[in-house]
């Protein structure tokens, strides 16, 4: 029997999570795929398993990392990463932008854990996955870039077609340690998650970004961060001052102001941000 083929190119949103920076098609530079991943490492991938899940609605594959090195945050000795599509018994589902993850292969993987299970996925799709391959009767190895080219993120510097391991982790280390910096009149939307009152008149307030937002060749902010603010009550509005948000744990300073009715209270509204 024939190996039964569906390409997702329409349905793309029922395969895939929930909006956040893993399963954008956004073409991202090295600074926003640093940005946007919890962690990021070098390992080598060591098992690999497709199932479908509890209903039989959906097809994921499970890849098995071993890790070799950390290169951002605290990762386990070993991680699963979940992507959708991949092969059970005579049904094949391919999924458009996610990555071939091969057994026995060395990769560096830009990485953010998933939302209701304990696996990881890969930072702008197949962008977060750079394969490490030692080049025949070579000493180096080297690194393959996804697409074929890409940006720092600074001005107009973009990385060699085929870096070494020693200088491509040194450039996501600058990376992952540069400051964020947000340009002005960047439009930020949230929702207020929660507030803390600190006497008459005067909150610190929590929100939460509705959507992921790339203000700038070397900034993305994913859906779900958190804004803080102090909100201050002058007659019938709160006037809140926003101050910082964080990327993935990094806080990025905020300058904005926003106001919004005293009757309709804080907690749960939306409204944009707009950076100073």
């Amino acid at each position: 029997m024939k190996i039964r083929t569906i390409v997702l190119a329409v349905l793309m949103g029922f395969w895939l999570a929930p909006p956040a920076a893993a399963t954008t098609l956004v073409r991202m530079s090295l600074s926003q795929l640093a940005q946007a991943s919890s962690t990021i490492v070098q390992g080598k991938v060591v098992a690999q398993t497709t199932r479908t899940n509890a209903g039989n609605t959906r097809v994921y594959t499970y890849t098995t990392v071993q890790l070799e090195k950390a290169l951002k945050g605290r990762p386990p000795a070993t991680l699963t990463i979940q992507q959708p599509g991949g092969t059970v018994g005579n049904f094949h589902v391919h999924v458009p932008g996610t990555a071939l993850l091969r057994p026995g292969t060395q990769y560096i993987l830009f990485l953010e854990p998933a939302r209701t299970t304990a696996t990881y996925h890969l930072v702008g799709m197949m962008q977060g996955a750079f394969r490490v391959y030692q080049q025949r009767n070579g000493v180096e190895r080297h690194v393959v870039l996804p697409l074929g080219a890409l940006s720092t993120g600074g001005s107009s510097a973009t990385i060699s077609q085929s870096p070494t391991l020693g200088e491509f982790r040194m450039t996501v280390s600058g990376a992952v340690a540069a400051p964020i910096v947000i340009p002005a009149g960047t439009s930020i939307p949230v929702v207020i998650v929660s507030t803390e009152f600190q006497g008459a008149g005067q909150a610190v307030v929590i929100a939460r970004t509705t959507s992921d937002l790339f203000p700038s060749k070397s900034v993305v902010i994913p859906a779900g961060s958190q804004v803080v603010g102090n909100a201050q009550r002058q007659g019938t509005k709160w006037k809140i001052y926003w101050n910082s948000v964080s990327v993935r744990g990094h806080p990025a300073h905020l300058s904005a102001t926003s106001e919004t009715s005293v009757a309709e209270g804080l907690k749960g509204q939306a409204m944009f941000i707009q950076m100073r």
